[in-house]
């Protein structure tokens, strides 16, 4: 384990004296880092803990740079948008499928499926970035367990958003860096660590897989019980979103369909038709006070933006000043009618060059736009899709009428059934969900199906089942500073 993440500790604690010196709407004014306060002042006070985790949250938006050290450190170099914080993750997810086409701009690589090797910047980000907020839970962790002035209820509240956020993060460890968990859940590609790291720290070899997808079930499990509903913004994980983190995982190991179902359903209150009503559409899809959204990066456009870095609204929108960078494959286009609000498909280049046919109108971009990490509507196609596996096939299609009929006014009740349902509700995914998190990425990772492009794309590529090219390579930074890892692993 790199002794970075024990350094960067002391940033973060520059981000509580900035959230309580001046507190913003979501988060804190950018901190400058002159000076910092010690772990046991952050443990003495709910407040200060509070602004601890905003400062986690706060690095969910963090410009990174090719060293993978903060810019505010001294000796920090110029970040690039494509290793941002966790947007920047879910972006690069987003554009290794079929639906959507990059130009040779900025995630051109993640989009060619050419961006996994040891020593790319794409592999060190994801790893560092995931470490380094594994890591400050466990500060968290430990911090609270050992605080003699905290009482007991916030040690509990705060303990649950800790688990919740290092779940959330070996999860994402686990997507990126292993293959498909059904293939083989023995495999080992990555350390589990539950204490914080210090300067003497030695890193941990890799566990096997199933011990890795049982700390982030286990973590969930007991943080979901003691999360309130209550929270400052909706940047911050409360009992909802932790119960999304849950459905999400339970897609992947697919042995409980009927905690899959609950947990969606209690992130999304369990009345589908109200869940999926929004005003996004068709409205830049940039405002997280839409009660469709559970969770999300908020943008003020001042002390609280990432400016030209926020995917994926600057790569996405065509009509600003911005990337410009990201089309919509015409085929796909075609899957939505013409009533269909999502429609938001536009040829405005007039082009004769295939890939950049149409482009998308689903994100607006300023530098106030909000960001959506998770969505009630989301969690309706999860539950509808527990219900196909449950053999509750009319529920199944109740569910995803529900969604359907709320973007569709012609949309009418499915008739299909087994796989065709099954794929009907897949497809209602991609159309829903596209240039969010990956969606397409993701299903064709857990349930081992191909991606295969059509000769619409810039860079036409298939993927075929189970490969490779589903995950990264461990870098070789981790490689050469953990002396439990190996060269092997790459092989």
């Amino acid at each position: 384990m790199k002794i970075y993440n024990k350094l960067n500790i002391k940033f973060l604690l520059v981000l509580v004296i900035a959230f309580l010196s001046s507190c913003s709407k979501e988060f804190l004014d950018e901190p400058e880092n002159t000076a910092g306060i010690s772990e046991p002042i952050v443990f003495s006070d709910r407040d200060i803990v509070q602004a601890f985790i905003s400062g986690i949250y706060a690095r969910y938006k963090g410009q990174w740079d090719d060293d993978l050290t903060d810019d505010s450190i001294e000796g920090g170099n110029q970040s690039e948008p494509d290793t941002g914080g966790l947007y920047a993750m879910y972006f690069a997810r987003s554009l290794k499928g079929n639906d959507l086409i990059q130009s040779p701009s900025f995630f051109r690589f993640d989009y060619a499926h050419d961006n996994r090797a040891p020593t790319f910047r794409r592999t060190s980000f994801t790893w560092t970035f995931n470490y380094e907020i594994i890591n400050y839970a466990n500060v968290l962790i430990k911090g609270l367990k050992e605080s003699t002035d905290l009482d007991d209820a916030t040690k509990r509240e705060f303990t649950a958003v800790a688990k919740s956020i290092r779940a959330f993060h070996y999860f994402q460890l686990a997507l990126e860096f292993a293959p498909n968990y059904n293939n083989d859940r023995s495999v080992t590609r990555i350390p589990i660590y539950t204490e914080p790291a210090t300067a003497e720290s030695v890193g941990n070899g890799p566990s096997p897989l199933s011990d890795v997808y049982d700390l982030i079930l286990s973590d969930l499990k007991e943080a979901i019980p003691d999360l309130p509903e209550e929270r400052l913004g909706k940047s911050y994980i409360n009992k909802s979103v932790a119960n999304g983190f849950l459905a999400r995982v339970l897609l992947v190991t697919q042995d409980d369909w009927s905690l899959a179902s609950s947990a969606a359903r209690a992130a999304y209150g369990g009345t589908a038709e109200s869940a999926v009503i929004s005003t996004n559409w068709g409205d830049g899809f940039s405002d997280l006070t839409d009660q469709d959204w559970l969770w999300g990066h908020f943008q003020d456009g001042s002390n609280e933006s990432n400016f030209f870095w926020m995917a994926p609204h600057v790569f996405m929108d065509h009509l600003s000043l911005s990337f410009q960078a990201t089309y919509a494959n015409t085929n796909f286009r075609d899957e939505f009618s013409t009533t269909d609000v999502r429609r938001l498909f536009s040829d405005i280049y007039n082009s004769s060059t295939p890939y950049r046919e149409f482009i998308t109108t689903k994100f607006a971009f300023t530098f106030a736009s909000d960001v959506p990490l998770m969505r009630k509507s989301e969690m309706v196609l999860i539950d509808a899709e527990a219900q196909y596996n449950l053999n509750n096939e009319p529920e199944a299609r109740d569910l995803l009428f529900a969604l359907q009929k709320e973007r569709d006014p012609n949309a009418v009740l499915s008739t299909n059934s087994g796989s065709d349902l099954m794929n009907e509700i897949l497809l209602e995914r991609r159309k829903e969900l596209y240039g969010e998190l990956g969606v397409e990425w993701f299903d064709a990772k857990r349930l081992r199906m191909p991606i295969n492009r059509d000769d619409v794309h810039r860079v036409v590529i298939n993927v075929p089942i189970d490969s490779e090219l589903f995950y990264l390579s461990i870098p070789q930074s981790e490689i050469d500073a953990n002396p439990n890892m190996d060269e092997s692993l790459n092989q």
